[in-house]
């Protein structure tokens, strides 16, 4: 909330600064903390509601902001006071034995305490969590390029106005918040082609709306690509307990959160690189760029499948 009564470069650069540290560690936490606790169809079920929980989330307060906009931009840093309230409910209702806590390597007391023998022990990675975080960086590198190049198509193409696209985006994130609340359900279907299934469609959708100037056929595609990046999150993320060395799930979350962002802090220069490249700085396609190389994911997805048996989803 600094910038929001000290509106200046410098207090607004550290707190932004911190604010990223403090949210990095939040969302490792988020993760470990279901992986930790849970396993089978619950933690499934619980991926797919954090996911639909966060997105929901960004669409409220997306929408307080623009409330609190109309007074000065300022104000909208107000809005960080509502992290209280996770921070009152985290102290009141998570018990403190849960902390460092693994499912898998837990034992009970004589005196009837939750004890993690294994909680002080040395986390470490391996190869495969690396891999599964240069995964993670090139899906969400190349699913960025709906957010930053579809209000360009839009008004490019005379489709229609930014707050028309501004509009097409929000089915994008309220399709997410859908299929992570069904996720646990779409995954008993597709099982080990859940990722598979969800790039082939995300690449179809991301061409097909590239292609066309339709607004109701651009809303339907954009609402199923939503669906579908909804369902490769948190199948992916729930490869964390297949590949995590023992007691190290908090740095694999973090290893593959730090993949998940640069992914997104290099989406705008990689598209820029195959406009220059391809010498076709259209919004359009971009988009297609970004579905084609959909596909390519699809055949590593299908390699990686070959080579480990042992993944269900």
């Amino acid at each position: 909330v600094i910038p929001a009564f000290f509106p200046y470069y410098w207090p607004i650069l550290i707190s932004r600064m911190f604010f990223g540290f403090g949210s990095a560690l939040f969302v490792t936490l988020s993760v470990s903390y279901i992986t930790d606790l849970y396993d089978g169809d619950m933690q499934r079920k619980l991926l797919g509601w954090r996911q639909a929980v966060g997105n929901l989330g960004d669409v409220v307060l997306l929408f307080v902001a623009s409330l609190l906009i109309t007074i000065n931009w300022q104000s909208t840093y107000l809005i960080f006071f509502l992290l209280f309230v996770p921070m009152v409910l985290v102290g009141m209702f998570i018990p403190k034995e849960f902390d460092n806590f693994s499912i898998r390597s837990a034992l009970v007391d004589d005196e009837g305490h939750v004890v993690d023998k294994s909680a002080s022990q040395k986390q470490t990675t391996n190869w495969q969590v690396l891999w599964l975080a240069f995964i993670f960086l090139v899906v969400s590198m190349l699913y960025n390029v709906m957010s930053i190049k579809l209000a360009s198509y839009v008004v490019d193409e005379g489709i229609g106005s930014a707050s028309l696209a501004t509009l097409i985006f929000s089915f994008l994130v309220v399709a997410t918040i859908l299929s992570g609340v069904l996720f646990d359900k779409v995954a008993k279907v597709t099982k080990r082609l859940t990722v598979t299934i969800s790039e082939v469609v995300i690449g179809i959708c991301f061409i097909a709306t590239a292609l066309t100037k339709n607004v109701p056929l651009m809303f339907a595609l954009v609402l199923i690509a939503g669906f579908a990046w909804g369902i490769i999150n948190p199948a992916l993320t729930a490869r964390f307990v297949d590949y995590s060395p023992a007691h190290s799930m908090n740095l694999t979350t973090s290893i593959v959160i730090i993949g998940i962002n640069i992914g997104c802090l290099i989406s705008p220069y990689f598209f820029a690189l195959t406009a220059s490249v391809f010498g076709n700085s259209s919004a359009g396609f971009a988009i297609i760029v970004g579905g084609a190389l959909y596909f390519v994911m699809v055949v590593i997805e299908l390699i990686t499948l070959k080579v480990d048996k042992k993944l269900t989803v």
